[in-house]
């Protein structure tokens, strides 16, 4: 669930960035000459996904690494495009869960592990004692505990 709310949160930055950029970007037409060209998305494939989002026009795809204009008539790029989660746009940030994430579910599933252990030998060490006093009901043993009715 953090995951999705992550990821959801990373997706709300992103278009706020992106409808940030464009009002800017709009603003900066009416008021000066026109810029000069920029480079096309595709000449950044390949490179990074750093290089690829300094243009803002531009998506990143870490399927297969390359850099692609942003479709702008979807608010969304299309999975046929490159899927939702291999994508990036404004930032590079990793959508998924990173090393300190990873590192904390490592040990946490280490103390689970030592925790069911414990219990195991607990259990055994238990049941010797229930067994040496006779309170184990065995085949083996030939006493048993006498309950009175």
């Amino acid at each position: 669930m953090e995951a999705r709310w992550r990821l959801l949160m990373l997706w709300l930055q992103g278009l706020a960035l992106l409808s940030s950029r464009a009002g800017i970007g709009l603003a900066q037409l009416s008021t000066t000459a026109p810029p000069a060209p920029a480079q096309a998305c595709s000449e950044f494939s390949q490179k990074s996904c750093e290089e690829c989002l300094k243009n803002v026009s531009c998506l990143w795809c870490y399927t297969n690494n390359t850099c692609i204009d942003y479709p702008v008539r979807s608010i969304l790029p299309p999975s046929s495009l490159c899927s939702l989660s291999n994508a990036r746009w404004g930032v590079c940030w990793s959508s998924g869960p990173d090393e300190e994430e990873e590192r904390l579910a490592r040990k946490r599933e280490e103390r689970k592990l030592q925790s069911l252990q414990r219990k195991h030998e607990r259990k055994l060490k238990h049941d010797e004692i229930r067994k040496k006093y006779g309170l184990l009901q065995d085949s083996d043993n030939p006493y048993s505990r006498f309950e009175n009715e």
